[in-house]
């Protein structure tokens, strides 16, 4: 569909990656329908902002040919390294396909399904940091597009309803996760034929093949959670990627600790466990999970016994990951958590005490002075660029306090020093 350069923006002083539509593809019967594609990655693109995701900072057309202005990304794709290993350990899978997870789980939450996730699209940083790209030929908002005679997606990941041409969901890209964790752990794909119709035969009547036989060091809990993960029946599937994840989590437990975690009730939560609420405490714990791998759990109930502040609880726990990167990244997905727990809490109960660092976020000045939102937009562009307009105007919709509207800005910029200078610049550090 296109090229990609490596290229400089001056204005920041940062390498970026500009894709641009190939001209071949734009000449002829069929460039309306690719020009047009090729706009809804890029308002799909600015729609999404997550740690997990290739960024994309700018969209524009030079001498009639589309352009996006991406984040750089210095790694290899999965594909690259399956080719080279065969396949991973274990451990190493899951982290990978967790932080998947964790991306495909923000995209459908914003009602985008990826429709063509497959090894190529995963790329892998160091230390095994993963982003999701290439979400060109994602469905928006449940919009009813079709590109007649072109089958979206790549068939050796596609899920029985996409290879029929029939409708799609978030479950479609859970499946193709599925697809792809059963490769990174076997070697080979789950269902192998000599043709579609027979690799729909497999789906439907048979189930993906054993990965014990394929692969006898895996755990016997994996088993079930892929067997899941690639139903032929949509309704049979994992619900959300969330719930895969955690499913997966679960299921690796057993190869660091040779044993099942205990049942909840066996294992009274302590008395600061106690003071958050418990999908609050699996939230941080899978944020966590995407760097740290299943020790996260461990991790979460040591530093509770510090501190049940929920950004000082994300502070304590990045200290557990060497990458800045990294850290920066889980303190970011901190600040929004404790934006969102914020607004729950004054839904639930508006007299509730506070925090003192939780007061600071709620701190309320309405309406906005339209002075102070000009400043801010204008510091903004300097870390991240033209994009920052659509993230002012989009949180904007949702305003209820400065604080808040800038801790939940300062996310999006991935240099620590420049966020904290940024928040200490208007009053929200």
């Amino acid at each position: 569909m296109g090229e990609v350069y490596r290229a400089h923006d001056p204005s920041i002083d940062r390498p970026v990656a500009i894709k641009v539509l190939r001209p071949e593809l734009i000449t002829g019967s069929g460039a309306e329908q690719l020009l047009a594609r090729f706009r809804r990655e890029a308002r799909a693109a600015g729609r999404r902002f997550h740690p997990n995701i290739v960024a994309i900072w700018d969209f524009g057309e030079e001498d009639g040919i589309p352009f996006l202005v991406m984040e750089l990304i210095e790694g290899k794709s999965l594909d690259e390294i399956l080719k080279a290993s065969g396949l991973l350990a274990a451990d190493r899978s899951i982290r990978i396909m967790t932080q998947v997870l964790n991306a495909l789980g923000f995209a459908h939450e914003s009602g985008i399904i990826h429709r063509d996730v497959k090894p190529s699209n995963i790329m892998v940083l160091q230390q095994d940091q993963i982003k999701v790209a290439d979400f060109g030929i994602a469905r928006i908002d449940a919009s009813d597009f079709t590109i007649v005679g072109d089958l979206l997606g790549t068939p050796a990941y596609m899920a029985p309803e996409q290879l029929s041409g029939g409708p799609v969901d978030h479950r479609t890209d859970l499946f193709a996760t599925g697809v792809i964790l059963f490769e990174m752990l076997t070697g080979v794909k789950p269902f192998r034929g000599k043709s579609i119709t027979e690799i729909m035969s497999f789906m439907e009547r048979r189930g993906p093949e054993d990965i014990r036989t394929l692969n006898p060091a895996l755990p016997e809990s994996l088993k079930p959670v892929l067997g899941k993960a690639l139903a032929f029946d949509p309704g049979a599937r994992y619900g959300a990627a969330a719930e895969f994840s955690a499913a997966l989590q679960e299921a690796i437990s057993v190869v660091v600790t040779d044993k099942p975690r205990p049942a909840p009730e066996s294992s009274p939560r302590s008395p600061n466990e106690a003071a958050l609420e418990p999908e609050l405490l699996r939230e941080i714990e899978r944020d966590l999970a995407s760097f740290l791998g299943p020790l996260a759990s461990i991790a979460v109930r040591r530093a509770l016994r510090q501190t049940t502040d929920v950004l000082d609880l994300y502070e304590l726990l990045s200290k557990q990951l060497n990458d800045p990167r990294d850290r920066n990244q889980f303190l970011a997905t901190g600040r929004q958590r404790t934006a969102a727990q914020l607004d729950r809490s004054r839904a639930a109960a508006p007299t509730a005490p506070a925090s003192p660092r939780q007061e600071r976020v709620a701190q309320v000045v309405k309406p906005p002075n339209p002075a102070s939102i000009v400043a801010i937009e204008a510091d903004l562009t300097r870390y991240i660029g033209p994009i920052a307009r659509i993230l002012v105007r989009k949180e904007l919709e949702k305003f209820d306090s400065l604080a808040k509207f800038c801790l939940l800005l300062a996310a999006h910029i991935p240099d620590e020093k420049e966020r904290k200078a940024f928040l200490a610049a208007h009053g929200a550090e």
